[in-house]
């Protein structure tokens, strides 16, 4: 499949930040819909502000995402906890043949 827009260069260090940012700064909106029923307004608004809620942190997530590219995606992929231990630990990826008796 050919890309929609080929870009002149290679996406630079402020893109990738402000990537990153982005997509950080998406899952920050999460802890904010507990909140939302003990707003004063009515009901028909708190079901407005949840979805622009969400709408927001999905424009957030893929425009950080656009700006990061595979190789900044993967490369934070490899940044988090549960991604170290497979690397330290080659053998939980292999299948282990059981003894027969």
């Amino acid at each position: 499949m050919k890309p929609l827009v080929t870009l002149a260069r290679p996406p630079g260090r402020a893109s990738f930040w402000l990537g990153a940012i982005l997509v950080l700064l998406s899952f920050g909106i999460y802890p904010a819909y507990p909140l939302v029923p003990f707003l004063p307004i009515s009901l028909w608004q708190k079901g407005g502000v949840g979805i622009a809620l969400a709408a927001l942190s999905w424009v957030m997530f893929l425009a950080g995402s656009a700006l990061l590219g595979r190789k900044g995606l993967a490369y934070l992929k490899g940044c988090l906890p549960w991604q170290r231990e497979g690397r330290s630990r080659p053998d939980l990826g292999r299948r282990v043949q059981r003894r027969q008796p």
